[in-house]
């Protein structure tokens, strides 16, 4: 079947503007269709709007200082990876992990969610009931189902679960979870500060700090850190504010305000919590490494320092000559350069731990412990600082990365090239302190031939300076790594703390009623165009005029009688006028002065053509013509019918048996209208019609009447209807509005390039006023409606569709 849209013309704005006009009003037609949509829209968009939780934007700024992760940029460069604004992606993915929303979450109060029964939905309540629930986490938990709590009295109430579908949440494994599970009915009643405890559950209800809030049923869910942080690390969005900036815009939609700004606001204090943890790492490295020497040496200090007063106090305040105290002071000296050499063995016994299990985060500097190797000190912190982007580029890049490859063999190169100067190091220093320890054994022999109480004296003095200068020394050390520790500041700083931005982002009321208002309007016309669009049917008289080869001379208008024969019964309608306008319209068509043969014919059968001849002959008849009415459709007559007439004898006895044609000519009961009815069905019509008896037929008919209207078979459907225009004066050819097929006009513009056919006009037939796309009246005649339809008076205001 072809569509409309497959036809050309030669006026290609015509039928754009006959498709536009006939979607127009083929809308029109369907308005009560259009308002029950419009209705039906509205109240799901209505019902849409009170049943969606409201979410809000929530939004915080944070600026990084232009200084920070410099070492990380350069190496980041260094590698081709691509770096904006001092690695702002890696800070965008940091505020993002899953890890920083984990510890954030564990500082917030976000585990137990309380709902009420709204008049359309649950709404959720937060920090406004009279009770809290206390949730035991180191318990197994009920999770993600609804719990629902109902008060007896003040004190008392009941817990139920209604069917609701549960998982698991195990403390053993908090990133797993278990299937769905429907615990059995909580029975009995419960009392405050209980505990209410089971095998898969423990929790009480508290007083909360909001004792003057109404007493209300409610229900909670329970929500593990981990299932919470999975939500709120997809749900957060960290973007730059401009291209390049280092300022950050933190944002959140949720659907409670104060909890997305109290989680915003927390997670900025985690991220730079964090950041001062990375900072402060050697800081604190260092001070737990001088802490634990500050106790062994505290012992040894006290200890030696309790000695020399009692031995000075059993020796009533001996003391020891200037020579004496020149090798003591000698000794001590040694003694202090041993101590340092022995915190080197233990620094760098240390440090070997650390790189055998990869522990790099527990490093320190030798520099931070008092150790001058500045070779050591460039490794190690060159070490820590790869290992530091391993770090962030394994929450983005695969390890099959090419630029993770790269960092990793540098790590294993500086990690080997560390360990192996440690190891040299410490063998080194080894040797150093066995020097010192000998040269402390030949002082000590020199010391040995002092006296005795002297010597005793020299040595518990020599242990004493020892500890007490290594203490002093230690001490000055952890200052130093406290003082550093105290002056690191985040490299981040809060522009603007959490705020909602704007109103309510869902639901959209003002946008959902107009989605409604539009899909109403849409889905008709789309209805319409695609039905349109697969419709076959000629339906605009100024399309189907631009597509014939032939001259259309009229419409006739759609009849509201259930009769054929209209000009006769209501010769004042609309529908007669019709006819009038194609009979004036005649004598311009032919100008012979004898009798006129007019031809009626359509494509197939049911195109109107013998309402058409009817009615052409009744007009000719009332107009004082002589007028014969002929059925030729010797297969299907139909015009007894309309006469109350008998089809026992007509044309088909006259073309088989050449019998005297007056005797078949009946009376119409019209004046000046006789009827020649087609007579008995024949078994070879295209033979008789064909034969020299049909043309004797029309010659004796043209003697004896003014104007012979022929009723004739569909030209589409058989093949004597062409024998039948050569006997023809005007061959009016009839298409049905909205049933006649684009096809017919092909089948009459091939029998007119083929000259089969001539003098032959079109009729458009069966028009609707309310549909009337290009010919017909805005008026009636007569005994019926006396003004324009709605649909007319609406087309003449409508200015693209006059």
């Amino acid at each position: 079947m072809k569509s409309q849209s497959s036809y050309t013309s030669t006026s290609k704005g015509v039928d754009d503007n006959s498709d536009i006009k006939k979607l127009f009003f083929d809308f029109l037609a369907i308005w009560p269709v259009v308002l029950l949509l419009v209705l039906a829209f509205l109240g799901v968009a209505y019902y849409i709007n009170q049943t969606t939780t409201p979410a809000y934007q929530v939004q915080a700024t944070i600026v990084i200082k232009q200084d920070k992760n410099a070492a990380s940029k350069e190496l980041f460069e260094s590698i081709g990876l691509k770096t904006t604004s001092d690695n702002m992606e890696n800070e965008i993915s940091i505020m993002r992990s899953f890890t920083l929303a984990y510890n954030t979450l564990k500082q917030l109060d976000f585990n137990v969610e309380y709902y009420r029964e709204g008049l359309w939905r649950k709404v959720e309540i937060y920090n406004s009931l009279p009770y809290k629930l206390e949730v035991d986490w180191n318990h197994p938990q009920l999770i993600e189902g609804e719990l629902f709590v109902s008060f007896i009295n003040p004190s008392e109430f009941k817990i139920s679960f209604k069917k609701s579908a549960f998982a698991l949440y195990n403390p053993a494994s908090p990133d797993q979870k278990s299937g769905a599970l429907v615990p059995k009915e909580l029975k009995g009643k419960f009392r405050l500060n209980t505990w209410i405890e089971g095998k898969n559950y423990r929790f009480r209800m508290v007083r909360s700090e909001t004792p003057d809030a109404k007493l209300k049923d409610f229900s909670f869910k329970l929500r593990s850190n981990y299932s919470l942080a999975v939500s709120y690390s997809r749900a957060l969005r960290v973007e730059p504010q401009k291209k390049e900036s280092t300022i950050l815009s933190l944002s959140l939609e949720s659907s409670m305000v104060e909890k997305g700004k109290k989680y915003l606001n927390k997670i900025i204090e985690a991220y730079q919590d964090r950041e001062l943890i990375n900072k402060n790492r050697t800081a604190t490295n260092t001070a737990e490494f001088i802490n634990i020497q500050l106790k062994s040496i505290q012992d040894s200090l006290m200890y030696f320092e309790d000695q020399l007063q009692r031995y000075r106090s059993d020796n009533q305040s001996f003391d020891v000559g200037a020579q004496s105290n020149l090798a003591l002071s000698r000794l001590a000296t040694l003694e202090d350069e041993k101590s340092k050499i022995g915190l080197k063995l233990k620094y760098y016994q240390n440090v070997l731990g650390y790189l055998q299990k990869e522990q790099i985060n527990q490093l320190t500097v030798p520099s931070s412990v008092g150790i001058e190797e500045t070779v050591l000190d460039q490794l190690i912190n060159e070490l820590i600082t790869i290992q530091n982007d391993r770090l962030r580029l394994n929450q983005f890049l695969s390890d099959d990365n090419r630029t993770l490859k790269d960092l990793n063999f540098r790590y294993t190169t500086v990690l080997n090239t560390l360990k192996e100067s440690i190891r040299r190091a410490y063998e080194t220093a080894k040797l150093s302190y066995a020097d010192v320890e000998k040269r402390i054994g030949t002082m000590s022999g020199d010391l040995n031939k002092m006296p005795k109480v002297e010597r005793n004296l020299l040595s518990i003095k020599r242990q004493f300076s020892i500890s007490e200068n290594i203490y002093t020394y230690l001490l000055q050390k952890r200052d130093e790594a406290e003082i550093s520790r105290a002056s690191n500041i985040p490299s981040s700083e809060v522009l603007d703390l959490a705020r909602p931005m704007g109103g309510m982002i869902t639901p959209k009321p003002i946008r959902n009623y107009c989605v409604a208002i539009s899909l109403a309007f849409i889905l008709p016309l789309l209805f319409i165009f695609v039905r349109n669009m697969f419709d076959n049917k000629i339906y605009d008289s100024k399309l189907l005029e631009q597509r014939l080869k032939v001259p259309l001379v009229g419409s006739i208008g759609r009849s509201r009688q259930n009769v054929n024969n209209i000009v006769f019964e209501q010769p004042k309608s609309f529908v007669s006028e019709n006819f009038r306008n194609i009979r004036a319209s005649v004598p311009f068509l032919h100008s012979g002065d004898s009798s006129l043969v007019i031809a009626f014919t359509s494509s197939v059968s049911g195109e109107g053509k013998t309402f058409c001849s009817i009615n052409t002959a009744a007009i000719y008849a009332l107009g004082g013509k002589k007028t014969l009415l002929v059925g030729l459709d010797l297969r299907r007559p139909k015009i007894a019918n309309d006469f109350n007439l008998h089809n026992d004898k007509g044309v088909s006895n006259y073309l088989s048996k050449k019998c005297d044609l007056g005797s078949l000519i009946k009376a119409s009961g019209r004046e000046n209208l006789d009827i020649l009815l087609s007579g008995p069905v024949p078994p070879n019509p295209a033979e008789l019609i064909g034969s020299a008896n049909f043309g004797a037929m029309m010659q004796e008919l043209r003697m004896h009447y003014d104007v012979i209207i022929l009723d004739c078979p569909p030209s589409g459907l058989v093949s004597e209807t062409i024998d039948i225009f050569g006997e023809s004066d005007l061959t009016f050819f009839i298409f049905r509005h909205q049933f006649s097929d684009w096809d017919a006009v092909d089948n009459i513009n091939d029998l007119v390039e083929k000259g089969l056919i001539k003098k032959t006009y079109a009729i458009y037939n069966d028009l609707k006023l309310s549909a009337d796309y290009g010919y017909g009246y805005g008026y009636i005649y007569g005994d019926e409606e006396s003004k324009p339809s709605l649909m007319r008076r609406l087309k003449e205001k409508v200015p693209f569709v006059n």
